[in-house]
């Protein structure tokens, strides 16, 4: 597909121009000051450890000096984290769970859960959310989306799974701390680095580029810091899948043959009866070919300044900017919801599961979509310390955080059958698009590791297609965050058990603000006694446009429209047969990058309409305090040294939720379903609810190279802020005409209610009570193995689930209804397990042996709800893997350093889907496991050659529903390869 240049960011622009000054300004503000040690200054090469093995050494050395249970991944050089991304380093830690967005870690889960809290230096980060296509990011949520946000900026990462009660609320599975580089870490004078990279993806087969620089200046008094990266990376996707429209339930005598082998043709829907006489009929098999080019801004800038040998200030600030253009080209056959298309020769299972299908569609269409994302993060803290070694030292800390993204939409469908009647203007009838076929004949095979599809009937001649409906939307989110806290530290110099008395207190705002907008323009032709009736939001022929009574669109057949397609074939590793090697015609998303430029060439007079319904704010106020006593002291007759920290956080939190009045009966457009819902009111929700968090952690050094360590906290997440704002947003599909139509008494453009979305302003937050224990034995120098065990006492699991509800279709009239996905408060739950790691360098062994080291590690995660499938099996809480492992093993000796690095987890529980009549259907996520490669070279101690390879085996993620041959959809990612070059002086 031919490239489209997302947008520069002027803001990003400025950014970089003026750190960039400031570290040129740097020399000449540098003054020497009287020599003193300094709290925390510390050489360099302690710091920045080198390769492999020195970023084990440092992170397994962070685990044994905590006083809670915590894993560490440290840089394994100055901007080089061990992977690709954040959240791809983050899944070698033992009870981490990856998500990924077009092939790159995006999110993590910590032993099963995604309640997970993400802090920056200690505070919590506010960042700017994903690229994804329905514009629906995690901006309101505490975990950001780690897509946005460069590995490079960072030195380190800790996972902390035991709270106390001086770290931030906020998380029930642990919490992310990301560490940025500070002045003081660095050694005097000016330390630089850089690195440069390209990659390359065999899906995509386009060059990639990363660039990163640090640069430090540090005295005795002062110190200042610059890190800047950008990325440009163009990323393949594939994305099978059979859910979009949802299911239906077909009969033997819908389809007019026996197809479960009992001699009769019957037409019971009884879920209970075996073999059954229906199957699932997926509305819409869709093959998407997605291609993502994403175009990532870093900037973080740090000062500390000594005023006294007493008084330090800590300034930083980080900036991260991200463009994101997701193009897609998806070829769909529909049955526009008929239950007869499906032909002898098919093959269904005992459990009503289509295996082969044969099918005589009435529709099918290329669906075509450029979306566009612009999301910017900005979070600023300035830190006043005191400390003169006295009894009390203490903190104040100011935190700023400000975000906003904009995504805009267009898409396309283009078809080739040739649609229902439609009467034109001058009074005559026709179909819609008149050279389309009458049917279309193709086969679908699920019993291989990809679908397999033939097209049996010609699709490919573009005389045949049409451009018939396309329409263009958006959204715009704006979050901010501000923290004023105070932490004191009191400690007794008497010797005694109790060390040290930690007190503080904290008050944060977040707002977040969410508009939903469409893009309506002027199609109807007139005369219109109201000018609103003239707007419309779906541009299509088969709409009757509401003041003429006529066909309301353009007739657009790609001979009239040559520069607005193309042909498209690559839809590999997924087989579709009967396209002749000419390829698929489909409108070209390239033409669509811009959404509404491409709109306003078709129908001009597109302007954004806010849309009430979706749209909604919400603004978050915590109030919190905490107490914690720290002790020290020995037991037993051998004296065992022990460790505890004993404290108490108080939290109060209040919502105040906007959700926007509407009412169906007035709207801007020609139809309530084809315009825009104006807010009418405010519905003004508060809640306001207290929670206490005790905690307690205690640990035995039962040897120098021993500990025990045992842990109990409660935890209290945040809900997602959308899910607490969004009101019942509906979407509507045109009835048909026969013998396809879905009711065949009203007309073929009637609307007819599709399915629907919808929030919960009464969602509790997760409330858990968390048990942990950790056994670790550090038996040799970077060398550890440990053993914990975990129980995680869940109160609620609020969660989605999707059930047909009887809605009303456009006309305000219940038929059918449709399946609606709510966020409801679930039930209560218990996720326990164990885990065990093995982390070893073997220096013992002889020659070049002696470079060789492991990093083996193992979870086991346990986790039921009381939800249960159509089969009555109990479900376990949603994306947990109740297996995981991780297997690395590395090599650094002299100049050369190797790593080869697997990831695996077992299947997990997605959600449940009832669209098919309400059937709950599990939906499971296949087992899966990734492979990674990295060999570098050091040419000289400041110039590195490395070469590095992900997902090496071509892995791809499949779900699938209820049985583990019904397929559902899958992700097909490609495998990425990356070389480059650090420099260091």
């Amino acid at each position: 597909m031919k490239k489209s240049q997302p947008r520069k960011s002027p803001l990003a622009a400025s950014i970089a121009a003026a750190v960039f000054g400031l570290a040129a300004a740097l020399p000449a503000m540098a003054q020497d000051a009287a020599p003193r040690p300094e709290e925390g200054a510390v050489e360099l090469d302690r710091v920045v450890v080198r390769g492999v093995r020195g970023a084990q050494a440092s992170a397994i050395n962070a685990k044994r000096e905590a006083h809670q249970i915590v894993d560490s991944i440290s840089a394994e050089d100055i901007g080089k984290l061990p992977d690709v991304t954040i959240a791809d380093s983050l899944q070698r830690i033992t009870g981490v769970q990856l998500r990924r967005s077009a092939g790159e870690g995006a999110l993590v889960n910590i032993r099963g859960v995604p309640q997970v809290q993400t802090t920056m230096n200690g505070e919590l980060y506010l960042g700017a959310g994903g690229g994804d296509q329905y514009g629906q990011p995690n901006l309101g949520r505490a975990q950001p989306d780690f897509v946005d946000i460069p590995p490079t900026l960072f030195s380190g990462v800790d996972v902390v799974k035991s709270l106390t009660a001086a770290d931030l609320d906020g998380g029930i599975g642990g919490t992310i701390s990301l560490k940025t580089h500070r002045p003081f870490d660095f050694q005097k004078g000016w330390t630089f680095s850089a690195q440069a990279e390209g990659s390359y993806g065999d899906m995509v087969e386009k060059l990639n580029e990363q660039y990163s620089a640090l640069a430090n200046y540090r005295s005795d008094r002062w110190g200042a810091l610059l890190t800047v990266s950008y990325s440009d990376a163009s990323l393949a996707n594939k994305r099978p899948s059979v859910w979009s429209n949802g299911a239906q339930k077909s009969s033997e005598e819908n389809v007019g043959f026996d197809f479960n082998g009992d001699g009769a043709i019957g037409g019971n829907f009884d879920p209970a009866n075996r073999p059954r006489e229906y199957f699932y009929n997926w509305v819409a098999t869709e093959l998407e070919n997605r291609y993502t080019e994403r175009e990532r801004l870093g900037v973080n800038a740090a000062l500390e300044f000594a005023f006294t040998d007493s008084l330090k200030l800590n300034a930083d600030v980080a900036y991260t900017d991200m463009q994101n253009l997701d193009k897609s080209v998806a070829a769909q056959l529909h049955t526009s919801w008929a239950t007869n298309q499906l032909q002898p020769g098919s093959v269904v299972d005992p459990n009503g599961v289509l295996e082969y299908g044969i099918f005589n569609y009435g529709r099918f269409q290329a669906h075509s979509l450029a979306g566009v994302s612009d999301s910017d993060a900005l979070n600023a803290n300035i830190e006043l310390a005191f400390d003169n070694g006295g009894a009390f030292r203490g903190s104040l800390r100011y935190v700023h955080g400000k975000s906003k993204r904009v995504y805009e939409e267009a898409r396309a469908d283009a078809v080739v059958s040739r649609g229902d009647p439609i009467t034109l203007p001058d009074g005559s009838t026709r179909y819609a698009n008149i050279n389309g076929l009458e049917r279309i004949d193709a086969s679908i095979d699920f019993r291989g590791a990809y679908p397999r599809v033939d097209m049996i009937t010609d699709v490919t001649d573009p005389e045949n297609w049409q451009l018939m409906s396309t329409w263009a939307q958006g959204n715009r989110m704006e979050a901010t965050m501000d923290v004023f806290r105070g932490d004191g530290v009191w400690e007794f110099q008497d010797g005694g058990v109790l060390r040290s008395l930690q007190f503080g207190a904290r008050y944060g705002e977040r707002d977040y603000d969410y508009r939903a907008y469409k893009y309506l323009s002027p199609v109807s032709p007139g005369p219109c006694a109201d000018p609103n009736l003239a707007l419309y939001y779906y541009k299509d022929p088969l709409i009757v446009d509401s003041c003429t009574g006529v066909s309301e669109a353009r007739l657009l057949p790609f001979s009239s429209i040559p520069d607005y397609w193309a042909r498209f074939g690559d839809f590999n590793p997924v087989a579709v047969d009967g396209l002749g090697g000419v390829g698929l015609p489909a409108v070209d998303p390239n033409v669509m990058s811009d959404p509404v430029k491409y709109l306003n060439s078709l129908y001009p007079g597109n302007v954004a309409y806010a849309h009430a319904p979706d749209s909604f704010a919400v603004k978050e106020q915590s109030t919190s305090g905490y107490f914690q006593a720290n002790l020290e002291g020995e037991t037993g007759a051998n004296g065992i040294p022990w460790y505890a920290n004993l404290g108490v956080r108080v939290v109060n939190t209040k919502l105040t939720i906007d959700q926007y009045l509407t009412a169906d009966s007035v709207f801007v457009g020609s139809h309530s379903w084809n315009g825009v819902n104006p807010a009418l009111g405010v519905n003004r929700i508060v809640n306001e609810y207290t929670d206490v968090l005790p905690s307690a952690n205690i640990s035995f050094d039962l040897s120098d190279e021993q500990k025990l360590r045992f842990g109990y906290n409660k935890g209290v997440a945040r809900q997602n802020l959308p899910d607490l704002g969004r009101g019942l947003v509906v979407f509507y599909a045109a009835n048909g005409s026969a013998p396809d139509a879905r009711h065949p008494e009203l007309p073929p453009d009637a609307q007819i209610f599709l399915n629907g979305r919808a929030g919960n302003p009464d969602l509790e937050p997760f409330r858990s009570s968390n048990y942990n224990m950790s056994w670790e034995w550090y038996f040799a120098d970077a060398s550890l193995l440990n053993l914990g065990v975990f129980l995680m006492d869940v109160e609620s699991f609020p969660g989605g689930t999707t059930q047909n509800e009887p809605q009303p279709d456009a006309d305000g009239v219940v038929r059918d209804g449709g399946p609606v996905e709510r966020i409801v408060n679930g039930g209560g739950g218990t996720i326990k397990g164990f885990e065990i790691g093995y982390q070893q360098a073997f220096d013992f062994l002889p020659g070049w042996w002696s470079g060789l080291g492991v990093n083996l590690n193992y979870t086991y995660s346990d986790a039921a709800t009381g939800g249960e499938d159509i089969d009555g099996n109990v479900l376990p809480i949603g994306d947990n893997s109740k297996h995981q492992a991780n297997a690395v093993v590395w090599y650094q000796k002299d100049k050369v350093q190797a790593r080869v690095a697997y990831n695996w987890r077992s299947k997990r529980f997605g959600e449940t889907n009832s669209a098919a009549w309400g059937d709950q259907l599990a939906i499971w996520n296949d087992e899966v496991g990734y492979l990674d490669a990295s060999l570098s070279y050091d040419v000289n101690p400041h110039f590195t050659l490395y070469l590095q390879g992900t997902n090496l085996t071509g892995e791809n993620e499949r779900r699938y529903a209820q049985w583990s041959n019904q397929f559902y959809d899958m992700n097909i990612y490609e495998r990425r390869y990356y070389l480059g070059a650090r420099f260091r002086f």
